[in-house]
């Protein structure tokens, strides 16, 4: 049984995850970043000043990932990066005023996509859905972690 239901779920999660960058980048297309990005610029917004391990913390992302992001965010100039008044080897990092229109554009897709896609359902229907996608990464998570966290101990 199990095994049955994880085709249908995998190619649900793909097809969501697939329509959702497409909406997000047709949505960013005015400004010099897309799906890739816009989650650390709407962190950025909600949180000035974070840390790099505080992004790779909640994104879930190893520190080139988050290097890359940080490259290209850079390079169209929509962050700046502040070393630590008390700690050198920290940084903090900040939005410019460059890309503060394009975090609020990122709000107003988050707000249209989520009204698009929650219609018809219930707000318990949505909480449950949440908890149990947010269960499902942390299993995934766990297990992928494992596995590079011994990759690299070879």
């Amino acid at each position: 049984m199990r095994e049955q239901c994880f085709p249908d779920i995998g190619r649900c999660v793909s097809i969501f995850d697939r329509l959702m960058k497409m909406y997000y980048d047709h949505g960013l297309s005015d400004f010099e970043i897309g799906w890739g990005q816009q989650f650390y610029v709407e962190y950025l917004y909600e949180h000035p000043g974070a840390t790099p391990q505080e992004m790779t913390d909640r994104f879930r992302v190893d520190k080139a990932t988050l290097s890359k992001t940080i490259r290209k965010l850079s390079e169209v100039k929509y962050i700046r990066v502040e070393g630590d008044e008390k700690d050198r080897r920290v940084k903090h990092l900040y939005l410019t005023e460059k890309a503060i229109p394009a975090a609020r554009r990122i709000k107003q897709i988050h707000a249209e996509f989520y009204d698009t896609f929650s219609r018809g359902l219930t707000r318990e229907e949505l909480e449950s859905a949440e908890q149990i996608l947010l269960k499902m990464a942390d299993n995934i998570n766990q297990k992928v972690w494992h596995r590079m966290e011994a990759h690299h101990e070879q």
